[in-house]
This record gives structure tokens, sequence and C-alpha cells, in this order.
């Protein structure tokens, strides 16, 4: 008989703490918007965060709070895209697709100054010296920027530089904040030439260094028949608002150093 008056009093503390659970659960309960889970399923879930949110889901509640706009997120489908401003009930303004782009054809091309045996990442190359490349303004070679991107768009290449594909970037903004040198940038996909260099240094010292880069001539800078191109800092700089990519500044360059795309 004794075994019972427990046996009561846990069945009785269990039923009282589960009531009270319960309607904890009904009050404290938290109001989701019914559209997130819809906006949410319609990202890509890449989670790159390249719009400012926490991944794909922080990147919705966002949507719904107001604090990020539809055109912050570079990696949706247009379809999809389309189909979040329904539900927002916004109307979709036109995206300029970005592609990035490396701003150095330097490579093997340029001499190292010495053998470089620490971390093998660009970050802690760029600690040391700036590097162990004779060019201090262009690319390690050691790949920061294919390990970062979540679509497989960079590549190296044999001459020691990153590739990027056209087809697979979708602008995230990834490969411009690993690097430490800072060569990539975002580019609408449909301009063409680019400038392959980033160096500041005279023209004399950049030669020196890099047979490929920009020397300040200021040829390109004549040649342009648009005003899209001119000399900053020892360096070729493209007003992309103005260029249309007619190739002229590629013809004239001495150094190769501005480029088409392909």
């Amino acid at each position: 008989m004794d075994i019972f008056i427990p046996i009561l009093a846990l069945g009785t503390l269990g039923l009282f703490f589960g009531v009270g659970l319960a309607v904890a659960a009904k009050k404290l309960k938290v109001k989701v918007d019914p559209r997130l889970e819809k906006i949410y399923g319609l990202l890509p879930g890449a989670n790159c965060g390249a719009c400012g949110g926490a991944g794909c889901f922080g990147f919705a509640e966002s949507l719904l709070s107001g604090k990020l706009s539809l055109g912050a997120c570079r990696v949706a489908e247009e379809k999809s895209r389309q189909m979040i401003a329904e539900i927002l009930g916004q109307e979709l303004k036109e995206k300029v697709k970005m592609t990035a782009s490396s701003h150095c054809n330097g490579g093997k091309k340029v001499k190292e100054r010495f053998i470089y045996q620490g971390i093998k990442d660009c970050v802690s190359a760029n600690v040391c010296l700036g590097g162990q490349k004779d060019c201090v303004w262009g690319c390690l070679g050691l790949g920061d920027c294919v390990r970062v991107c979540p679509f497989g768009a960079i590549k190296m290449t044999d001459d020691g530089l990153p590739e990027v594909d056209k087809d697979k970037c979708v602008g995230c903004n990834r490969c411009v904040e690993a690097c430490p040198k800072k060569l990539f940038t975002l580019i609408p996909s449909e301009k063409k030439i680019y400038v392959a260099c980033s160096s500041c240094d005279s023209g004399k010292d950049t030669k020196a260094a890099c047979p490929v880069g920009c020397i300040a001539c200021r040829k390109c800078e004549k040649a342009c028949p648009y005003g899209a191109i001119h000399i900053v800092d020892n360096l070729a700089v493209i007003d992309y608002n103005k260029c249309t990519s007619c190739g002229e500044c590629v013809k004239v360059c001495p150094m190769n150093t501005i480029r088409i795309r392909e």
C-alpha cells in the first residue's frame, strides 16, 4: 500500500508540470509569418552570406522585417526573385548580373623574392612582408579565393592565377572579401574589358617586377573614344558606366595588361 503514495505523488506532479508546459507553450508561442517558409523555400540555400543576412533563412527574415531588400541576394534565380517579389507585394527591379574578375595577370611570370614555407594560404603569406612575389600588389597564388567560393566558380591555372568561370559565378562577393591583396572586383557580366593589374607603383618599378603590369603610359586613356578609362595612382581604371567594350584600349596597351574577358 505504501508504494502507491509515491506513485500517486509523482503522477500528480507530472500532470501538474505537463499542464503548465502546455499553457506556457500556448502563451509564449512566437507567431511566425506564414510567408517566411515560402520565401525560404524559393531561396537557393547556398548560405553564402553575401546578402548580409545570417544565411538564406536569416535573409528571408530580414526581407519580411524590411532590414534587407530583395536585390541584396545576388544568387537567387530570376524566376525565384519574381515569385518572392509577388509574395512581398513588391515590384521587382531589373537585376544587373555581376561576375568577379581578378585584376592580376602576373602569376608565375613574376619572380619570387624569397621561398615561402609557411601556411599555404594567401592571408598568412601576405603577413610575411607582403608575400613572396616581387610585385607586392599581385596574386600570391595560394588559392584562398578558390576555397571560399561556394559555387566552384574559381580555379587556379597552371600559371598560378585564379580563373573565374562566368557561367558559374553569381557575384556573391566572397572572393572579393577573402583576397588579402584586394584583387577581385564585381563587374557587370556584359562588360568584356578589364585591367589585369593592381599595381600602383611607378611604371618603371612595375615593369621591373612584372612583365605584364600597367606602366601608366596613358595610351589607353588617349585611345578610348568614350572617356571611359583613366590613369589613377599609376594604374588604368575603367569607368563601366561609360565603357562600351569597344576594345580600343586593348589594341594599344603595350604591356597586354588591358584584356578581354573570355
